[in-house]
This record gives structure tokens, C-alpha cells and sequence, in this order.
């Protein structure tokens, strides 16, 4: 086997970056999977403070003019 690899060396430096790719598909499918198991709210709740009229009490004045 070492003497294979001696005569091809590029063909381990393939194999390698081949792994390195599937390595990377795999990480990205892995951490795609769990957003579409928990998606976010389109929109925020009808309660949320962002849809409130008034604005927050502990909110900084406009500054004055």
C-alpha cells in the first residue's frame, strides 16, 4: 500500500480532500435538519412588546430638538 501511494501521491491527496468534502456535506445537512424541525415564527404574537402601540417603558426619550 505504501509503495502504491509513492508512486500516485496525488491520489492520496484526492482521497483526502474527498473526505474533507463529504465531511462538510455531512456537517451542513446535519445543522439543516434541525432548522426544519423547529422553524421560526413567521411573524411575532399578537401579545409580543415589537407590536405594541406605545412604546416601551424602560426606552430611551427622543432627544430633544
Amino acid at each position: 500500500m505504501s509503495q502504491f501511494f509513492e508512486d500516485h501521491p496525488t491520489l492520496l491527496l484526492a482521497a483526502e480532500a474527498g473526505v474533507a468534502l463529504l465531511l462538510l456535506i455531512f456537517i451542513v445537512v446535519w445543522t439543516m435538519g434541525t432548522a426544519r424541525k423547529h422553524p421560526r415564527p413567521s411573524r411575532a404574537p399578537q401579545d409580543h412588546p415589537s407590536r405594541t402601540a406605545e412604546a416601551p417603558k424602560d426606552a430611551d426619550p427622543p432627544p430633544a430638538a
